[in-house]
This record gives structure tokens, C-alpha cells and sequence, in this order.
């Protein structure tokens, strides 16, 4: 696996970055492509794949980036998922306050809907993030329900992938200017975000199975947590 989409989606949120807040957009790559995705509120996670070759030759950028953004405004909205808004206010959240994760001001957002498959499936997450604190690499899931299963299913499908590719995920940190020391202990953190719910608690299933929990309650269009 390699990480050259991925340092130059790095490279030009960086550079872009105020054109590309003020779209309420930004770069997402995987390890085949690169999209821009929106971090609306009215069109969370709707977004167009860029053609690698252009961006990487071309002298105006911002000329890429605006018809790019025409095509997203242009998307209907067949389904606005909770776990879509959450996702999105997240990451605009993060972008504008210097990566900082608002449920964790320790956690720096790195990437997200990265998507790798082992065997013939696919396995996702929704946010990857890295402690400063910890040294932790951190498998963010966020959920609109608290469904406990899936959950577990998801969060250690990815830890197995990052215990088979740790070059891969020190690459990926080394490009955000981090140095993952995987070869310690406790070098992987699970995470799941979902709503508060006070008549319900998972406290002891989830300290079982070594996942943190952070919840949220939706306060004005914005989250509290």
C-alpha cells in the first residue's frame, strides 16, 4: 500500500486551505483516488472524485477546486444519514481548530472513510485521528445508534489491519508530521462517538472490549460532548 495520494491530499489542504473552508470542502484521498468532499451542513459527505493526473500538473488549482465545487452543489441529496452530519461538522470542526478532534482536543484528525480491504472485504473507518498525548494511533467510529455488535465488529476489523501494516500507518502519521512509535504497547486506540443516552449504558461491554466512548447531544445545528 502506498501513501502518495495521501501526502498530496495533505499538501493541498494545507496550501488551499482557506479557499477550501471557505467551500466547506476538503481533500480525501484513498489509495487509488483523491475526492473532494463536502463538510457542509446541507450536503454533508456528498463530493467528486479529481482526477489525480490534473491536480498534480496543473498551475491553477483554484480553477480545479471551484468547478469541482460546482459539481458537488449540482448533487441532489437523495439521503441526509445523522452519522453523515455528525461526520462532516466533525471534520470542519477539526480543520478550522489546527486538527484538534472536538471530543478530544488531544486527538489530531489525520483521515477519514479510509477504506482497506482484507481477504475480499472491505473494512472502513470513519475517522482515523492520532493522540499526541498517548502516542496512539485511534479508530474513530461514529454512530447514530448504539448498536454494540457492529461496532466491536468494525473497530477490531480495522486494528487487524493496522497490526499487519504498521509501515503503512507510520508513513500515513509521518506525512501530518507525527512519529508513530507502533512497536509500543497500547499503540491503538478504539473510539466510538454516538449519542448520549442517560437510560442506557454500555460501560462495562465496551471497557471489555477496549473501546472509548465519547458522547454528543446536538445543540443548534453543532454538537456538544
Amino acid at each position: 500500500m502506498k501513501t502518495e495520494n495521501f501526502k498530496l491530499a495533505y499538501q493541498l489542504n494545507e496550501k488551499y486551505k482557506e479557499t477550501l473552508l471557505k467551500g466547506n470542502v476538503h481533500f480525501r484521498p484513498s489509495l487509488n483516488s483523491l475526492s473532494l468532499i463536502s463538510i457542509s451542513e446541507d450536503r454533508p459527505e456528498l463530493g467528486v472524485k479529481c482526477s489525480l493526473s490534473k491536480f498534480k500538473a496543473s498551475n491553477d488549482i483554484e480553477a480545479l477546486i471551484k468547478e469541482s465545487l460546482i459539481k458537488i452543489n449540482l448533487k441532489s441529496i437523495s439521503e441526509n444519514k445523522p452519522e453523515k452530519k455528525l461526520q462532516a461538522w466533525i471534520i470542519n470542526n477539526a480543520l478550522i481548530h489546527q486538527h484538534q478532534l472536538p471530543f478530544n482536543h488531544d486527538i489530531k484528525f489525520i483521515t477519514s472513510e479510509l477504506a482497506i480491504k482484507i481477504g475480499k472485504n472491505k473494512v472502513v473507518t470513519d475517522i482515523l485521528g492520532y493522540n499526541l498525548a498517548t502516542n496512539q494511533l485511534c479508530v474513530i467510529e461514529l454512530k447514530s445508534d448504539r448498536l454494540l455488535k457492529r461496532l466491536i465488529v468494525q473497530v477490531n476489523s480495522f486494528e487487524i489491519i493496522i497490526n499487519e501494516n504498521p509501515e503503512f500507518f507510520s508513513e500515513l502519521l509521518a506525512i501530518h508530521g507525527y512519529q508513530w512509535q507502533n512497536e509500543l504497547p497500547n499503540s491503538i486506540c478504539k473510539i466510538v462517538v454516538w449519542p448520549l443516552r442517560e437510560n442506557i449504558s454500555l460501560k462495562k461491554e465496551l471497557k471489555a472490549n477496549n473501546i472509548i466512548e465519547y458522547t454528543y447531544q446536538e445543540d443548534n445545528k453543532a454538537y456538544k460532548f
